[in-house]
């Protein structure tokens, strides 16, 4: 049977492999003794290049002929890391010359011709001619396509090689048939072009010449050249087998789901394990966060999560045949934790604006005390730039406070209120809850009604923290929470000035405010992030410009009294807000959508007085480079 005389055959051939050490060549993998067709997949010299701009990666698959190592090459082997050797041989090429296993390998049989496929024996033909030798090599490279036992045999191989924990060998007895399928069939998974796949297919007839030629010497003349075909490959063998596909399947990839019944994932896992990207579909081209996050995306092809069966290795291959990253290069890198950071930074600012006008005391006699309440309602929008996506925020609050006037010169004041905020951009949404309280004093060296002023404030609160993050691309979302502190202080020097029907109230201050929120990691995805603690303080200089006009008499004995209030804000130092992060070990770092220098800000307000009682509302409206908003608050006080 013929089967008997290619087993005959390859153990002859390895007995003097084994008597007569093949030359050696300084390659990628190493060139062992007593295997002498083992190689790594990935390429001969140089790792061959795929489609996409990407490069086989060594050290994932190895392929050989039967394992029967020497000494030196069995050491060699047990240091490449292979936890995986997959058989393809039948049960009696295993008896005749059994594997010598690997020291913490997985050894399994996967027998692609055995009795237990299905269609024609193509072992079990004789024949007298080279011709005929070749024209049943042929056959067989047909029979791996359309023999549907062998079908199934491969496509447990290939499950199976996708699934291996690490490096997996895979061999047949010599080779170069059934292995020689295997590789060219994973190669072209890889994308690696046709021209470098033949090649690779033939280069069997290098690594195993010398104990192809010692074979042929024990021949007969006469047989040699009938059996030669048998020992070696030719280019029309393979493309027997390729051809088969077209013309049953009409391509590679419906033979691999169609045929061998793999579904995307595995492919995708595969071709993970064969094959690094330099780069990604419109990475070049990325700025800013979106640079960042698509660089993430790429070093992530080196972590656990690439050539698994895992969301973020299904996402990268989809995005790599599409041709674009589909926005998770954006939403990656968690931009909204820096949109939330600079949020919070201007709440001081925010929280000052709820609790005018009635801390200045102005409108108090010594001694008398106001009790006041408001509540505030903002959004600001920050437009998208080549740095970072866009962002909104929305402000709701509340606070309550008590201003006393302690002299002709003096007043004071202290509040405690509630701010809620929702910071969203790219797919991230952050929730604030910040609980404060804040206190201030005006001090006049003549008197708080005209002159020279000094406004101190301050405010302190303690922040709890939400995040959701959708990453898109299938990626499913990450959440987080953290908490932390917000605090601010600010001092002014103005000048209070009655003019006419008139009041005018100019003033220039800084002012600094700090965040402190405790770092956290995200749950529920892969591609959580670790994010770091953020430890930010804004300084910026302020102008303002108040006015208000005489009180006009209304019906019922009530006093309305209009005003407008106009303001700039200059961030003093660095204006961008970041924050870091950390995926696998890799770091991420986004900058907020807001880093406006300067900022300009509005409103008109209304207060109308009913003996102690007051009550008034408030429209302004902000804006700067890129940003630009508008909030709404109502205010009662009652005088005792």
């Amino acid at each position: 049977m013929l089967q008997r005389l290619l087993c005959s055959l390859s153990v002859l051939s390895l007995s003097i492999a084994a008597a007569q050490a093949a030359e050696t060549y300084t390659l990628d993998t190493p060139r062992l003794t007593g295997i002498d067709n083992f190689r790594d997949i990935a390429g001969t010299t140089t790792a061959y290049t795929t489609a996409n701009d990407g490069v086989m990666r060594a050290g994932q698959f190895y392929r050989s002929n039967a394992i029967t190592p020497t000494a030196s090459d069995l050491a060699t082997l047990n240091s490449l890391g292979i936890s995986d050797v997959y058989d393809l041989r039948t049960p009696s090429e295993i008896a005749a010359t059994p594997d010598t296993l690997l020291t913490g390998a997985s050894y399994s049989n996967i027998d692609i011709i055995g009795s237990t496929t299905s269609g024609s024996n193509i072992t079990n033909i004789s024949f007298t001619s080279a011709a005929q030798a070749v024209a049943m090599m042929e056959d067989t490279n047909r029979a791996f396509v359309s023999d549907s036992g062998m079908r199934g045999q491969f496509s447990v191989l290939f499950n199976e090689l996708a699934a291996a924990d690490g490096a997996a060998l895979f061999h047949c007895t010599a080779g170069k048939d059934r292995t020689g399928w295997t590789t060219a069939v994973l190669l072209s998974i890889a994308g690696v072009d046709s021209a470098t796949i033949m090649s690779d297919y033939l280069a069997t007839n290098d690594y195993t010449a010398a104990r192809v030629a010692a074979t042929l010497a024990y021949m007969p003349a006469s047989m040699a050249a009938i059996y030669a075909p048998l020992l070696g490959v030719q280019a029309s063998y393979l493309q027997a087998g390729l051809d088969e596909v077209t013309a049953e399947y009409g391509s590679m990839d419906n033979y691999l789901k169609q045929g061998l019944g793999l579904s995307q994932e595995t492919l995708y896992v595969l071709r993970a394990k064969m094959v690094y990207y330099s780069s990604l579909p419109g990475e070049v081209a990325a700025l800013g966060n979106a640079s960042a996050g698509a660089m993430l995306l790429q070093q992530l092809q080196n972590s656990s999560l690439s050539g698994t069966y895992s969301a973020y290795n299904f996402y990268l291959q989809s995005a790599i045949d599409a041709g674009t990253l589909g926005g998770v290069e954006s939403t990656i890198g968690g931009q909204v934790h820096a949109d939330a950071a600079s949020y919070l930074l201007r709440q001081d600012a925010l929280i000052d604006q709820a609790a005018a006008p009635y801390t200045s005391g102005i409108d108090l006699k010594v001694g008398q005390s106001r009790l006041w309440t408001t509540a505030l309602a903002g959004y600001l929008g920050t437009d998208g730039s080549s740095q970072a996506a866009s962002s909104n925020e929305h402000t709701q609050g509340s606070m309550v406070g008590l201003t006393q006037r302690f002299s002709e010169q003096l007043s004071a004041n202290l509040g405690f209120g509630y701010s809620k905020g929702s910071v969203g951009g790219d797919g991230g949404e952050v929730d604030s809850d910040l609980t404060f309280i804040s206190g201030g004093a005006r001090f006049a060296p003549g008197n708080l009604e005209q002159g020279l002023f000094v406004d101190a404030k301050a405010s302190v609160g303690y922040l709890n923290y939400d995040s959701k993050r959708d990453l898109g691309g299938g990626l499913g979302s990450a959440k987080g929470d953290s908490h932390g502190t917000v605090s601010g202080a600010s001092v002014a020097l103005g000048y209070r000035l009655p003019v006419s029907d008139l009041i005018l109230e100019p003033s220039l201050g800084l002012r600094v405010s700090h965040l402190d929120l405790a770092g956290f990691q995200e749950k529920g995805n892969d591609l959580a992030l670790d994010v770091e603690g953020i430890q930010e303080t804004r300084r910026s200089a302020v102008a303002n410009l108040k006015t208000s006009f005489a009180p006009i008499a209304a019906s019922g004995g009530w006093q309305l009294v209009p005003g407008i209030d106009v303001g700039y804000e200059r961030a003093l130092g660095a204006q961008k807000v970041e924050s870091q992060g950390r995926v696998l070990g890799l770091d991420i770092e986004q900058r907020a959508a807001f880093d406006n220098r300067d900022l300009f800000n509005g409103a008109v307000n209304l207060t109308a007085n009913l003996g102690a009682l007051s009550v008034g509302a408030e429209v302004g409206a902000s804006g700067g480079s890129d940003s630009h908003g508008f909030s709404g608050s109502l205010k009662a006080s009652y005088l005792f």
